[in-house]
């Protein structure tokens, strides 16, 4: 008989939970489609079963979003006097306030306030209370009071900060901030993140400057906190000024205030940021201090690769760099290699230094010898194989063996079916018909790829596909044009660019009316471009615009032209005019949703 009785009350309270979830989920679907009658009983009867808060202030927010105000009132009213919980006046108030009565609305803010708690779980109820109906004065005196009362001006840091953050208080906001660090060091990535999150609403765009102030001031007052110097490194990278965070780092590093970890950090947030000479100069000084330093520390051998991972990449984004620099790069690199002998860190340099001699060089022999040194080192990771395998075929695609090259590129797709490298390596394929005159197959290739899940690999194939299909002549049997827009190409492809500028010189010059000519310009703009010959890679982009402005090449020629106004002439009025002709014109371009973020970014900065 108990086990009856058991079973039965067991069954009689499942199905009242059920009802409650029924009840809730039915209760949700309602409100979210804005069938507030509907929803507003059912909220109100499971505050009524359960007495959960929330419950009573979904059903208040489903009277007001029907004007029952009246009714609204009545139910917070009675829920004060069943519960005796004058926070609840806040709602109160908040109604009276919404309605219209103004003065009611004052009166009821003011209850909770005459009948201030005395304990910190209270006082922080109290203060979140008024801050969840943007009640943001009453929250600050809150806390203020708060600090009053318990006798602890240290207390409510983040809170006041919080509230000041809401009403733009910046100065106050730093203050809070400023002073919980000096209390409590740990707090440095919690303050970074905050500040960070209220630059999106500094319209006055002075915050980053108070914060600086803010930061010389606290050193000057407590110079011996490590916090407040890694505070003025991170006010320093936010304002892009990475030769002074570099500095002040290698000082704090000095003093023993910083881990040599946040140099190498700083190095890589230089060189990410295009800072090359202030990522070289950290990377120098912790080479500089493993040379000095008893042992070999692993951190100082990763620091010695990245700087000559980063002295590559500065050469290659550098015009007119000579031979000659790339000779003694090599040679640091086969140096650094010697000495860290087999060690894993060294690793990235195999590939970088086959690359150099390859396509910097034209040492196609020696290029293969380190690549082949990269395969045989022991205990490698599948994916560093895979690189190397890639750098081979392309380096074998470049040195003029089409055949062997397409072998290595088979090898990696079908070990790689399912991620990016091996969708590389289809591109490449394909790339390679396209050089040695196998359009169809190329084609066929192509339209596989443009499904890829790898979007570079998946818009090159689209743009590759649309040259060739679009230029592919009836009348000439022997594709001579277009021969000759694959051989430009391929001479780009191995870093040949002045060769293949006279190719498309030739194309642009003798058959302006080829439908090949708007390919051939906007070849000739990229190469501009990449030579940092900016005003006059701009002058064909514009050319493009003009005479194309609706075709493949004409629309992407717009888009590049506006970034380029956005990001290194620094002129986001002009940018904006062009983003905005690109976004009405081009709304099912693959650059558009790019195009409509910029734009709303620049926009919103003009507003600020």
């Amino acid at each position: 008989m108990k086990l009856f009785l058991t079973g039965f009350l067991l069954f009689l309270g499942l199905q009242s939970v059920w009802a409650q979830n029924n009840s809730a989920q039915l209760a949700w679907e309602y409100y979210n489609a804005r069938e507030y009658e509907k929803a507003a009983p059912l909220f109100l009867r499971m505050y009524e079963e359960n007495n959960i808060p929330t419950y009573l202030y979904n059903y208040v927010t489903c009277l007001m979003q029907v004007r029952d105000y009246d009714t609204a009132v009545k139910a917070v009213k009675k829920a004060i006097r069943q519960t005796g919980d004058v926070n609840l006046n806040i709602e109160l108030g908040n109604i009276y306030e919404i309605s219209g009565d103004n003065k009611r609305a004052e009166e009821a803010y003011q209850v909770p306030m005459k009948n201030f708690p005395q304990n910190l779980a209270g006082i922080l109820n109290l203060g979140h209370a008024y801050s969840s109906f943007a009640k943001y004065s009453y929250a600050s005196m809150v806390f203020e009071l708060g600090r009053k009362v318990l006798g602890n001006p240290e207390e409510f840091r983040l809170e006041l900060a919080n509230v000041y953050y809401a009403q733009r208080r910046f100065p106050q906001m730093l203050e809070e901030y400023y002073s919980l660090i000096l209390a409590d060091p740990k707090y440095v990535p919690t303050v970074q993140i905050m500040i960070q999150n209220a630059l999106s609403i500094d319209i006055d765009q002075n915050l980053l400057a108070l914060t600086r102030e803010k930061t010389y001031a606290y050193i000057q007052k407590w110079p011996g906190m490590p916090a407040f110097y890694e505070m003025l490194v991170w006010v320093l990278s936010q304002e892009k000024k990475f030769k002074e965070a570099v500095e002040e780092v290698i000082a704090m590093d000095r003093r023993n205030q910083a881990s040599p970890d946040r140099v190498l950090l700083m190095a890589r947030m230089s060189a990410e940021a295009g800072s090359m000479e202030a990522a070289l100069t950290a990377y120098l000084y912790m080479i500089d201090r493993g040379n000095s330093s008893p042992g070999r520390l692993p951190i100082y051998n990763l620091a010695r690769v990245e700087y000559l991972m980063t002295q590559s990449a500065r050469l290659k984004n550098t015009a007119g760099t000579e031979a000659e620099e790339w000779t003694n790069l090599t040679g640091d690199i086969r140096k650094t290699i010697t000495d860290l002998g087999k060690e894993s860190v060294s690793d990235p340099l195999y590939i970088e230094l086959a690359h150099i001699l390859a396509f910097r060089l034209g040492n196609y022999e020696e290029a293969l010898k380190t690549i082949d040194q990269a395969l045989a080192l022991p205990a490698k990771p599948p994916l560093y194989k895979t690189d190397c395998l890639l750098e081979k075929a392309d380096i074998l695609l470049s040195s003029g063996d089409p055949w062997e090259a397409s072998l290595v590129y088979s090898m990696v797709d079908m070990e790689n079916p399912d991620n990016p490298q091996g969708s590389a390596a289809r591109y490449r394929k394909a790339q390679l018909s396209w050089f040695t005159g196998n359009y169809k197959w190329a084609l066929a290739q192509l339209d596989i790829i443009k499904g890829s899940t790898s979007k570079p690999n998946a818009n090159d194939a689209l743009e590759l596909s649309i040259l060739i299909r679009e230029n592919i002549s009836e009348q000439d049997s022997t594709q001579s044009i277009l021969l000759k827009v694959a051989e430009a190409d391929y001479l780009i492809f191995r870093h040949k660019n002045d060769d293949a500028l006279l190719i498309l010189d030739s194309i642009i010059s003798n058959s302006p009316d080829d439908p090949a000519t708007d390919d051939c310009l906007y070849k000739k703009a990229k190469i501009l471009l990449d030579k940092k010959e900016t005003n006059q890679g701009m002058v064909i982009l514009n050319m493009i615009i003009d005479a194309y402005r609706y075709e493949y090449w004409g629309h992407k020629a717009l888009f590049e032209l506006a970034c380029i106004y956005q990001d290194k002439m620094e002129d986001p009025a002009k940018a904006t005019a062009l983003f905005e002709e690109f976004v009405r014109d081009f709304p099912s371009s693959f650059y558009f949703i790019d195009a409509r973020d910029r734009l709303k970014s620049l926009i919103a900065k003009a507003k600020k």
